[in-house]
């Protein structure tokens, strides 16, 4: 992954100097608070992440943060209104977007119905206990690149370091959560979505170590 400025945010503490995590690029460009895509809600805590694909093939996550923020435009009074974010966009090259706090809610995981699974650990509504992350794909498939699945991989281990969570059990899929096709490439490649989730595993023994 190309070495580039380690923002001093949030995560920060939880990335000594010179260890693994300063390799990334996170630029914080949070949405403007509006009813759409940021509406200002606490979170209840965080107890999962869920790994989103944006579903629009070449796009940058830039482009995709400013989707989200262009919503605020809509109507509350137009039936078709449409309510979505993410906390974080990762990119095709590795870089990285956050959108929104890590303390407020997105609006990434929403559903009129949620798997079993999902109601059991994560409740009726999990968009109040969840962080959002979409990922950035070059083409219709939903593949992703090396640079993503790292700057992925290395975003979610400093999540959860920081939130204390288990790489394994409370990395998601928004398909897991709702039964959504999304992420495409990790839902028609399960094995792969398992993969991922070691390397977030190795890399927090990094961060760690």
């Amino acid at each position: 992954m190309r070495r580039g400025n380690y923002n001093k945010h949030d995560y920060y503490s939880y990335a000594p100097a010179g260890s693994y995590a300063l390799s990334m690029n996170i630029q914080r460009d949070l949405l403007t608070v509006n009813p759409f895509s940021r509406p200002g809600k606490t979170l209840s805590g965080v107890k999962a992440l869920v790994i989103h694909w944006v579903a629009n093939p070449g796009s940058t996550a830039k482009q995709n943060r400013d989707y989200f923020e262009n919503l605020k435009k809509q109507s509350l009074n137009d039936a078709s209104a449409r309510f979505a974010s993410a906390h974080f966009v990762a990119g095709i090259s590795g870089e990285a977007v956050q959108c929104i706090p890590t303390e407020e809610m997105a609006y990434h995981v929403g559903a009129k119905l949620y798997t079993p699974k999902a109601l059991s650990r994560l409740g009726y509504y999990p968009n109040t206990c969840t962080i959002g992350i979409e990922l950035c794909h070059p083409a219709a498939d939903g593949k992703f690149t090396e640079e993503t699945i790292q700057a992925a991989a290395e975003l979610c281990a400093l999540l959860c370091v920081q939130f204390s969570l288990d790489a394994v059990r409370d990395i998601w899929t928004h398909h897991g959560i709702t039964g959504k096709n999304c992420p495409k490439w990790f839902v028609d490649h399960p094995e792969e979505f398992d993969t991922f989730k070691q390397d977030v595993v190795i890399t927090m023994n990094r961060l760690k170590g």
